[in-house]
């Protein structure tokens, strides 16, 4: 499904990079999968970004990020495509492919580790005076480096949407704990201080700025915002993990 690799892109390099190609197959089990939330009488409160995104050699696709109190689930921004949901309490994941019913467990992979000392990361801010106020707040265009090579560049505003802000930085770090977990199966030419820092020991670095309306790197992806919602109500079962389909635990 389009879904799939949509979010496969999300997922990539954090997980992907090895351990979803390799060590799924291999050590994956099937297995009971609680359901990440139950299903509540009444609608649930939530925020939401929308985002347009583009990789090279793909055609743009949309991704939309719902946040509650106790989750973040990313999708195609429609409530039936497939989605992973970040259980905020137990940092446990869950991808659901609805088309061969099927669920990834990722359970959480707490983590101490500190950034290596021979990675050192600086950030440049370009300051912009001709860029519109969004929300009614001044963006903050930032280029993020490691060891003086840009790494990623991103507009962000900070003071928007801080509790969306929140959830968005919870879900790259429990990605990044798990990728952390999953070193030895990335090759030692991938480990570069870009990636270590971005997708293993700082994944959160990028939200510390506020929320990201624009982000981009040298691979030709790029990420543009084109809408936020601070406040709205959604149907409790869009943050239900179907009990009946195949568990693959990572």
């Amino acid at each position: 499904m389009k879904t799939d690799a949509r979010l496969k892109l999300t997922l990539v390099p954090l997980l992907i990079s090895a351990a979803l190609l390799g060590a799924v197959s291999a050590c994956s089990k099937q297995e009971d999968v609680a359901p990440a939330a139950t299903q509540p009488d009444g609608a649930v409160s939530v925020s939401i970004v929308s985002y347009m995104e583009r990789e090279a050699g793909v055609d743009p696709y949309p991704l939309r990020i719902i946040v509650s109190d106790d989750y973040v689930r990313l999708d195609d921004g429609y409530d039936a495509s497939d989605f992973v949901l970040l259980d905020r309490k137990s940092r446990t994941l869950y991808s659901v492919a609805h088309e061969n019913r099927s669920v990834m467990v990722i359970e959480n992979q707490s983590s101490e580790a500190t950034l290596p000392d021979t990675i050192t990361l600086t950030e440049e801010r370009i300051n912009d005076d001709e860029a519109p106020q969004i929300g009614g707040k001044d963006p903050l265009h930032i280029r993020y480096m490691a060891n003086d090579t840009t790494c990623f560049e991103a507009v962000s505003v900070d003071g928007l949407m801080t509790d969306t802000v929140a959830g968005m930085q919870e879900f790259a770090i429990a990605l990044g704990n798990r990728q952390l977990a999953n070193m030895h199966t990335v090759p030692e030419t991938m480990q570069t201080p870009c990636f270590l820092s971005r997708y293993v020991y700082t994944p959160g670095r990028l939200y510390a700025q506020g929320l990201p309306v624009q982000l981009w790197d040298e691979t030709g992806f790029y990420r543009t915002l084109t809408d936020f919602v601070d406040s709205e109500q959604v149907a409790p079962h869009l943050f239900y993990v179907p009990d009946d389909y195949q568990a693959l635990s990572l």
